[in-house]
């Protein structure tokens, strides 16, 4: 797997090649790609790919980190940004199908606040137990979890996150009673794991990879409707059948935003050039290097997802008893 470092370096090679023209924001003005999440991370070398390409169509973009509160500081500066496509901001699903309920106390509504532009790429998240578990299948560590004698837990990376809630949505569908051990962040959580501190947990498959293929971990399953690229031998939720099939609908992703009120016309252009960008070979390579698979969609069929993403954690969200600190 390409490393960041050189997904980095690849950038301005990427930049070099042609792109469609654009004209938007403020000629002569750098549009501002807000990036919720500190240099470094997956997403912010997502951003900085795509405005390396953006930047070779003439019209300057600019990535702004602004880490915090898993994204909440960036969306909050961008619903206070003009609505002319100048600002725009990167963030996972949970800035708006998880913040209106986790949040008790945000300053806007995800829902309404923020302009979907595109989706711009999946991700999964892998089950995973350590190796020397006796389940060697997903059905048999359901099985084991309904009979074990002994206490049954999960770990997540944070949380309020989504490897917190699809534990939860785990126990709903599968019928197991998992208690959640939260840690803080993966490495943590993977250590805990290896430790025998907990015995199953949900994390990225990017963040897992190198346990797996060591032999240290086993994935069980991956979310999503097809399986991961980077893990052609883990079968997907969706091959598992009734119940736990229905885990298949619990799909993540990176997103592309412009400010509530921003015109139609605005956010469609930004999605046919981020589109373009996304459907580039090169790009795709690279992205999917990352174990991200670009799905660039209309604004409309973005809202869609998200309102659909929405309708579907409510429950999860609620039922967890879980919410923020704000």
């Amino acid at each position: 797997m390409t490393d960041r470092r050189s997904l980095l370096l690849a950038l301005p090679a990427l930049a070099a090649a042609s792109a469609p023209s654009l004209a938007l924001a403020q000629e002569g003005r750098p549009a501002r790609l807000l990036v919720g999440f500190p240099p470094g991370g997956s997403l912010d070398v997502i951003g900085r790919l795509l405005a390396a390409r953006l930047n070779a169509t003439g019209q300057p973009v600019m990535v702004e980190n602004r880490a915090g509160a898993g994204g909440l500081v960036a969306a909050e500066a961008l619903t206070t940004s003009p609505p002319d496509g100048s600002v725009l901001m990167a963030a996972p699903i949970v800035v708006s199908a998880f913040f209106p309920f986790v949040h008790k106390r945000l300053t806007f509504d995800p829902l309404k606040d923020l302009a979907p532009v595109t989706m711009l790429g999946l991700f999964n998240f892998a089950l995973v137990v350590r190796a020397d578990h006796p389940a060697k299948t997903l059905d048999e560590f359901v099985a084991w979890a309904r009979v074990t004698g002994e206490p049954v837990n999960f770990g997540s990376i944070s949380p309020g996150t989504p490897s917190h809630f699809l534990g939860v949505m785990f126990n709903r569908i599968a019928g197991t009673r998992m208690t959640h051990v939260p840690y803080r962040g993966s490495s943590p959580l993977q250590a805990a794991l290896l430790a025998g501190e907990v015995h199953c947990a949900f994390d990225t498959t990017v963040s897992t990879i190198g346990q797996i293929r060591d032999g240290a971990m086993r994935a069980l399953a991956v979310t999503g409707r097809t399986r991961s690229p980077t893990l052609p031998d883990v079968p997907s939720f969706a091959e598992a059948g009734p119940p736990l099939a229905e885990m298949a609908g619990a799909e993540f992703w990176y997103g592309l935003y412009a400010p509530g009120r921003t015109p139609g016309e605005v956010t469609r252009r930004w999605s046919e050039v981020v589109g373009t960008v996304l459907r580039e070979p090169a790009t795709a390579a690279r992205l999917r290097d990352m174990d991200l698979e670009p799905r660039p969609m209309s604004p409309e069929a973005f809202g869609a997802v998200i309102a659909a993403d929405a309708a579907r954690w409510e429950p999860v969200i609620r039922a967890s008893g879980f919410t923020a600190n704000d």
